[in-house]
């Protein structure tokens, strides 16, 4: 249901061998929703876990007539709702998933007379249906179904309970069944997990690296790590912690692209916990990761080797300019309110600023204060030298 395959190649990766995409890039989308709802539909789900399986006896039938639809058509919701995420966006929608299973299990249930059979018609043998009931007439034909079997449900009526089946077929039919509705539940179950872990693990875990405002070596990045685990092992629920879900294999493939071929690390996901788990980890490794912008307030990808507290988005009403652009100008500003040895250095630099256009000073002399002054605002930025020294010397 959420399984798929993703080739990574250097900053690029490729979902099922086709679509593109940059490392970081869904996890960064993922990052932006709120999933509001994620909770309501895993607790849903885990009712379903719960309820929908076999009636085991005769006082279990009539709910299990009325859940089986009611199902089928939360799942099928579950489904569209999933197919506006990426990379599921990309993807067909399929059918219905748990209606197949149960049609897949159709001699545990009564037919109704208003039920169909329907049969693929034989286009090499007959070239018409009077022909085809002809040709049947004189004798066996045999015919593949159009579906796995020859009547689709409309209903879910049942002759007897688990506890009054004899026919050992049946009791098999009926254990199977429950083991696949099981195995299809629990993959929504999963998948509403991840979302969740999203917003409350991924999220603070970024918080904490991007919180040095610089990209991390990798042990400042175990260390930070470590720390973060050994809050949230304490945690009573999976999606609390920082771990995939579901599984996943590795195999190395080579991806035919338009002009050359590459090595691709091939993973195979069964689902997309896996898949967000895998590439922050791999985003950390070559620093293409999710960071909150300081100015919009909405979730960008790093570049490689190029730090910043700001996206490139368009500002709002002010088409010309960027995050970038008027979030480097606030920040600075902000400096300038509340600390003082910033605000000492921007008024020594415009007044020395000042006497080089009054030709007070030459280019060179000006250039030379400039990265005194620069070198002497970071030392007193670190403490090692006096506020009152540090005030004397820029005012020279």
């Amino acid at each position: 249901m959420t399984g798929f395959d993703a080739f990574y190649f250097e900053e690029k990766f490729y979902i099922n061998g086709t679509k593109e995409y940059t490392l970081g890039s869904i996890l960064e989308k993922y990052l932006q929703k709120n999933f509001k709802d994620a909770e309501s539909k895993l607790t849903a789900c885990k009712d379903y876990l719960r309820l929908l399986h076999y009636p085991e006896t005769r006082k279990q039938k009539p709910d299990c007539e009325l859940i089986f639809p009611e199902a089928i058509a939360f799942f099928d919701r579950c489904d569209e709702y999933i197919h506006t995420l990426p990379p599921y966006n990309t993807f067909p929608l399929r059918d219905s998933g748990l209606y197949d299973i149960f049609n897949q299990h159709s001699v545990l249930f009564n037919h109704d007379d208003n039920e169909i059979d329907f049969e693929w018609f034989d286009y090499d043998k007959y070239d018409s249906y009077d022909d085809y009931n002809e040709d049947d007439d004189a004798g066996t034909v045999f015919h593949e179904p159009m579906y796995e079997h020859d009547r689709m449900l409309t209903s879910f009526n049942m002759d007897y309970p688990l506890d009054e089946m004899e026919n050992p077929d049946d009791i098999d039919e009926v254990l199977k069944l429950n083991a696949e509705l099981k195995d299809f539940v629990l993959q929504y179950v999963a998948f509403f997990e991840d979302l969740i872990r999203v917003k409350r693990v991924y999220e603070p875990f970024l918080e904490k690296i991007h919180s040095r405002e610089e990209f991390l070596s990798n042990e400042e990045i175990a260390q930070v790590l470590d720390e973060f685990n050994a809050v949230a092992d304490k945690k009573l629920n999976q999606y609390d912690k920082l771990v995939p879900s579901g599984t996943m294999t590795l195999s190395y493939k080579v991806l035919n692209r338009k002009k050359t071929s590459v090595l691709c690390e091939n993973y195979h996901f069964t689902t997309i916990g896996g898949f967000l788990y895998i590439e922050l980890f791999k985003g950390l490794q070559n620093r293409y990761l999710p960071r909150k912008c300081d100015y919009c307030g909405r979730y960008f990808v790093l570049e490689r080797g190029f730090y910043s507290n700001y996206c490139k988005r368009p500002v709002k009403g002010q088409p010309d300019k960027t995050c970038r652009d008027l979030g480097h100008r606030k920040k600075f500003n902000d400096k300038l309110k509340t600390d003082p040895i910033w605000s000492v250095y921007h008024k020594a630099y415009k007044a020395h600023y000042a006497r080089y256009l009054k030709k007070k000073m030459t280019q060179a002399e000006f250039q030379k204060w400039a990265d005194y002054a620069i070198v002497l605002r970071n030392k007193a930025l670190d403490g090692g030298v006096d506020y009152d020294d540090y005030v004397k010397e820029m005012k020279k």
